[in-house]
C-alpha cells in the first residue's frame, strides 16, 4: 500500500471514529471531522511518516489481537483498582520504575506509553529515547510494565510489517 493510500486511509479512519463519537450524523459534523482530521494527519506526519509500513492481511490480525489483550487489561486493572479503592483502609505503596523498550518506532513507543496509561493503577510519566517512566498504584502494577503483552505485540508488528 502507497505512502498516499496510506493517508487517505488514517484520515478516512480518524473521520469514522469522529462519526461514531458524535451524537448526530450531519454534513456538517462530517465536513468538521474530516477537517480535523486531515489537519491531524499534517500535524502528526513526522511521526507516522519515519517508516514505512508494510501492511499486509497479518498486520490486521496482530492489530485485533492487540485491541483484544488491551481491553482484558483495561478490565482486569479496573476490577484490581476499584478492590483497593473500595478497601477502607486501602495499605498503597505506589512506586516509580523506569523500563526500558525495545521498541524502535517512536510510534509505537507512543503506542505502548499510551496503553500502559490506559490501564488503570498504572500512568507513564515520561518517554525519552526507549525509556518510560512508569508510576504503578501498587508495586506488584510493575510486573504488569515489565511482562507487558502489549510490548510483544509491537515488536511483532515491527519485526514483521515494517520495512
Amino acid at each position: 500500500m502507497g505512502e498516499r493510500n496510506l493517508n487517505k486511509l488514517y484520515i478516512v479512519f480518524l473521520t469514522i471514529v469522529w462519526l461514531i463519537f458524535s451524537e448526530k450524523l450531519t454534513f456538517e459534523v462530517f465536513l468538521f471531522g474530516f477537517t480535523v482530521s486531515s489537519i491531524l494527519k499534517y500535524v502528526n506526519k513526522p511521526l507516522l511518516n519515519n517508516t514505512k509500513l508494510i501492511i499486509k492481511p497479518g498486520y490486521y490480525i496482530l492489530l485485533l489481537k492487540y485491541f483484544f489483550i488491551l481491553l482484558i487489561l483495561i478490565i482486569k486493572a479496573n476490577i484490581q483498582v476499584a478492590i483497593i479503592i473500595l478497601n477502607p483502609n486501602p495499605k498503597l505503596d505506589s512506586e516509580v520504575i523506569e523500563y526500558k523498550t525495545n521498541l524502535l518506532s517512536d510510534f509505537n513507543k507512543m503506542i505502548l506509553a499510551n496503553s500502559i496509561t490506559l490501564t488503570p493503577g498504572t500512568l507513564t510519566i515520561s518517554l525519552n529515547d526507549n525509556i518510560l517512566k512508569v508510576h504503578c498504584l501498587e508495586s506488584n502494577f510493575k510486573k504488569g510494565v515489565f511482562d507487558s503483552p502489549i510490548e510483544n505485540i509491537l515488536l511483532e508488528i515491527e519485526e514483521k510489517y515494517y520495512g
